[in-house]
Parts: C-alpha cells; sequence; structure tokens
C-alpha cells in the first residue's frame, strides 16, 4: 500500500484511512503533504483476545489523529457513527467537535426493496443478521420466540451470520422447528432474505461498545420495511428522529421479551402492518439512503478544503 502511493501526487488527494490502517500511512500522508482522514465505524467490538489487541491499534490511530490536529499537521479529523461515538472520541483523545464528522450507517435503497405483504399474519417472520456472538444478546432472541409460543403466537426465528453460539444454536434448532440458523451467507443474499421476513431484531444489549454504533442491520431493515424491535440504547436510536415511528420500538433490556410479546400482539391486533411497513420505507427512502447519510462528510471536507 505505502509502496503504490508513493507513485502518486498525493498533495492533490483527501486520503480516508480506516483506523486499522493509520498507523502505516499516516506517516506517509504527512510526509508528502496530503490531508487525511481517520475512518472509524467502531471500536473493535469483539470479546476475545484479538480484538483486545484490535483496541491498542484503536487507540493509537485517534491518537495519531490528535497528535496531528494539535502539531497542524495534514490530518483533517475523523468520521465517527453516531453522537455518542462523538462524545466518547472527544473525551478520550481531546478532540474538537468541529474536526469530527458523523457518518450514519445507510443502506442502498434499490438494493433492498419492501415486502408486499398486507397484514402482520402467523406465522411471524423475525430476523437478525450479523455476527452470531453471545455477548451480542442473541440467547435473548430464543427467550423471546418462546415467549410467543407460551403466549399462542406462532413465530419463527431466522438468524443469519456466525460466531461463538453456531454449535449451540445449531444444535438447538434441531429439537425447535421455529428456529432457522442459516449461518454465513452472501451479502447479495440479504435484501431477499429480509423482504421475506416481518419483523428485524436489535438485540444488542446496554454496553459501551453497542451504545456507540450504529448498525447497518438497522438501516437494512428499515429499507425492506421490516417493523422493528430492540433493547433501548443510544447505539439504536434512529439518527434522525421521528416521535412518530409505530414501527421502530425499543424497551429496556430487562422487559424487552414481555414488552416484545406484547407489541407483537398489538401489531397483530391492529392490522396495520402494510401502513407501518410503508412508513418504515419511507423513513429509509428520505434519511438512510447512503446519498444523504454521506452528504456530512462531503461538507465537512469541503469546508476545510475552501
Amino acid at each position: 500500500m505505502r509502496n503504490h502511493l508513493k507513485g502518486i501526487d498525493l498533495s492533490h488527494y483527501v486520503l480516508l484511512i480506516d483506523w486499522a490502517l493509520v498507523r502505516p500511512l499516516s506517516s506517509l500522508a504527512e510526509t508528502c503533504g496530503a490531508r487525511w482522514i481517520c475512518i472509524d465505524r467502531s471500536p473493535p467490538a469483539d470479546a476475545n483476545l484479538f480484538a483486545k489487541m484490535q483496541q491498542r491499534v484503536w487507540k493509537k490511530a485517534w491518537k495519531l489523529v490528535a497528535s496531528s490536529l494539535r502539531h497542524n499537521g495534514a490530518c483533517i479529523g475523523g468520521t465517527v457513527v453516531s453522537l455518542a461515538h462523538k462524545a466518547l472520541i472527544k473525551n478520550q483523545f481531546s478532540i474538537n467537535d468541529d474536526h469530527l464528522c458523523i457518518v450514519h450507517a445507510g443502506v442502498d435503497n434499490q438494493l433492498f426493496q419492501p415486502t408486499n405483504r398486507a397484514n402482520l399474519e402467523p406465522p411471524i417472520n423475525m430476523v437478525y443478521h450479523g455476527k452470531i456472538d453471545r455477548h451480542r444478546g442473541i440467547l435473548k432472541l430464543i427467550l423471546l420466540l418462546d415467549a410467543l409460543e407460551d403466549n399462542g403466537i406462532e413465530a419463527e426465528l431466522n438468524l443469519i451470520g456466525s460466531g461463538d453460539l453456531d454449535s449451540h444454536l445449531t444444535n438447538l434448532a434441531n429439537s425447535k422447528p421455529n428456529l432457522h440458523v442459516h449461518g454465513s451467507v452472501h451479502h447479495s443474499r440479504i435484501p431477499t432474505m429480509l423482504r421475506g421476513c416481518d419483523i428485524g431484531l436489535l438485540p444488542m444489549p446496554n454496553l459501551p461498545v453497542w451504545t456507540i454504533s450504529s448498525p447497518l442491520k438497522r438501516s437494512e431493515y428499515i429499507s425492506s420495511g421490516l417493523l422493528v424491535l430492540g433493547i433501548d440504547h443510544s447505539g439504536h436510536h434512529l439518527p434522525i428522529k421521528n416521535e412518530d415511528a409505530e414501527w421502530y420500538q425499543l424497551f429496556d433490556q430487562q422487559t424487552f421479551v414481555d414488552d416484545t410479546v406484547q407489541q407483537i400482539q398489538q401489531w397483530i391486533d391492529d392490522g396495520d402492518f402494510r401502513t407501518l411497513s410503508q412508513q418504515a420505507r419511507t423513513y429509509a427512502e428520505t434519511n438512510l439512503a447512503w446519498s444523504k447519510t454521506i452528504q456530512p462528510l462531503v461538507d465537512f471536507v469541503e469546508i476545510v478544503e475552501e
């Protein structure tokens, strides 16, 4: 990478450098006088030794950003994904607001298309896609599936992805015909799989790594016209507030299962799935298209370069 960049006149470019590559590439940018931005889609989120090692790389990246800014170097600043993420970087690394740009998770609304179902009818098809790790709250979704069955609501749970719960959930699915563990699938298949579902789930718990997040899956659920249920914390809040979003409901972590069962029953009784689904899709088209979510980054670069 460094050898490739050395052959380019970087003074005419603004380099977008992922935080994992800031350490090896920022020094080249500084030497060549190329303006650069640290791109931080998320700090390391896994709970393993590799993630702990990545934490040191992540911290070093932001320290290099802060150092360049203090010494009037070539760094413009960095991107974050949420207000909470911005506050974390600002406080931990003493970087001013005007050097941080929020780029929420967007979605390709042409790739993800809404379901055309009119009603929320049994079996209710619920979906989670992403890493299937214990610390992401996945097991709470199994409790939800059981609670729905206990309350006479026929439902199916689709888990798309892989992680440290793979073996446990695969074995569990052998005795639970309404639990579908799909494993890892190519991202090109995700839009079609979501279109066949009714409700998207955000089970990630109220922990620091999730409260600063902006999950891609959230935008993909909404673009697909799914109703969304999740744990209530800042990482799951809609990026653009919508007080009337009945299609998007977050509940306290301790009462999530019971509250979700009640909400699903209410949605069934109201018989207004088509309207709510259309409202979700409209929100995605208005607020979540990538052309909308990256505009702050475009403005950020243009202001600095003026």
